[in-house]
């Protein structure tokens, strides 16, 4: 599979006469084979066009590069300091027990609990690290309930873990890698910033009422199951000895938790800060490198800093490649024959209703991602989605947003996303039950996103 890539461009590099535009169409194919195939790290793929456009002369490095240093790069890399902060601390655990200790102990109060406090995490936090948090605190409270009721209770539960963390990402725009990728093209390409604030409304009533039709879902499942006042009892006790355990908030978790809100709070006022003096400029990039610096420089009660440098080498550096790379490739086809060509194409469509659009990438974004990585998907889209709202005369967020969104929504398989292969992995989880709620929460989702995407429309 690795050299079906570099063989596909040949070939079409070859055909075309090794004309420039053939030399980029093949380089493309090369990165969407080994993107979608996921034969080499997808970062590595990203990194393809800084080495191969200025070679073959199809862009200068110097511009080239500027992709991988896009200001949104540094917003998420800041997301991802903030992100290690509250795990070093341990401050996530904390937040998510405490979570868990207001929704109540019935069955379908920790069900609630369990996808409230996740999803909460996924926002701020990647749903990889979310899941593995929450896996054994569920697996905690079910062992302290008697057997016959925590083997009726683990599947639903268990699964609501995974689909919580994919859910809650969709509601920040530093939540999960397609949306960082959406707002970095459309910042580069049509000069339009969609920060924390611009995203929040958008992405939170996504994942709200998604997650909404996600707890209906496994409610169902729990209908049959009542909790003794014993069994309750115990749950609380054990949630309890936890949260005693962790005993009180050291100085190091107090400040990450004040920088940590500080920097939320400035994200949902940033529009409004420009008010206070016209001599500093705010924006969510500052707010977020600013949020990483105090991290570095403050110091807890070990006399160290709240996060040492060393600790970065756990970042999804990848992401970062990944998003320049994404730029990259996208705003060289922009600028060349191709973009051109398709939409000249596209003219035969423009009588085909927008509904039918808004549908289709609902479709593309929730389904296809079950198959293919949801960053290789958005990033391979983008480029196409710009070319159709420009064809027609849409705004670009018609289209991208049911696309972007529903790349969050793998809901069916447990290799789609990695939750899913988290909690599969414990073994109490079949593919067969995992598909049957799957399908239904996809197709939900589906309708979801497009009547998002259809409101997106009557707001012009």
């Amino acid at each position: 599979m690795r050299l079906m890539g570099p063989l596909a461009a040949f070939i079409i590099a070859f055909f075309g006469g090794f004309e420039s535009q053939f030399i980029l169409l093949g380089i493309t194919a090369w990165m969407l084979i080994w993107w979608i195939s996921e034969t080499v790290h997808l970062a590595v793929t990203a990194l393809l066009p800084l080495l191969l456009f200025p070679l073959f002369g199809l862009m200068e490095a110097k511009s080239m590069s500027a992709y991988y240093a896009h200001p949104l790069v540094y917003l998420f890399f800041g997301g991802f300091i903030i992100a290690r902060a509250l795990e070093e601390t341990n401050l996530h655990y904390r937040i998510a027990l405490l979570i868990l200790r207001r929704t109540g102990t019935g069955t379908r109060g920790l069900l609630a609990g369990f996808m409230l406090s996740t999803a909460f995490m996924s926002m701020w936090i990647s749903n990889t690290a979310t899941s593995i948090m929450m896996l054994p605190i569920a697996t905690s409270v079910l062992a302290v309930l008697p057997e016959t009721s925590a083997i009726k209770m683990e599947r639903p539960l268990l699964l609501s873990i995974a689909w919580a963390a994919n859910i809650g990402g969709m509601a920040t725009i530093i939540g999960t890698p397609p949306n960082m990728i959406f707002a970095g093209f459309l910042s580069e390409h049509l000069d339009r910033q969609i920060g924390f604030v611009e995203w929040l409304p958008i992405g939170l009533a996504a994942a709200a009422t998604i997650g909404l039709a996600a707890y209906t879902i496994l409610s169902r499942s729990l209908k049959a199951i009542s909790l003794k006042d014993k069994e309750k009892k115990e749950t609380e006790l054990y949630l309890e000895e936890e949260w005693n355990r962790l005993g009180s908030m050291d100085n190091a978790q107090k400040k990450v938790a004040i920088i940590f809100t500080s920097t939320a709070l400035l994200w949902i006022v940033r529009p409004y800060l420009g008010v206070i003096s016209e001599h500093i400029h705010w924006s969510d990039t500052g707010i977020s490198l600013l949020a990483a610096v105090l991290l570095f420089s403050l110091k807890g009660d070990s006399g160290k800093s709240l996060l040492e440098w060393e600790s970065t080498s756990k970042l999804p550096w990848g992401i970062l490649v990944l998003f320049g790379g994404g730029l990259a490739l996208a705003g060289t086809l922009q600028q060349s024959y191709w973009f051109e060509a398709l939409e000249v194409g596209m003219k035969s469509f423009e009588n085909t209703p927008i509904l039918f659009w808004v549908l289709i990438m609902a479709l593309l974004g929730v389904f296809a991602t079950e198959l293919l990585s949801n960053m290789a998907l958005v990033s391979a889209l983008m480029p196409l989605v710009l070319s159709l709202s420009m064809t027609f005369g849409w705004t670009m967020e018609i289209l991208s947003v049911p696309l972007v969104l529903g790349a969050s929504c793998a809901f069916m398989l447990p290799m789609a996303t990695p939750p899913n292969a988290i909690i599969f992995s414990t073994g109490k989880l079949t593919v067969s039950y995992m598909m049957a709620r799957g399908i239904m929460l996809n197709v939900i989702s589906v309708c979801i996103l497009v009547a998002l995407g259809m409101v997106l429309v009557t707001m012009g």
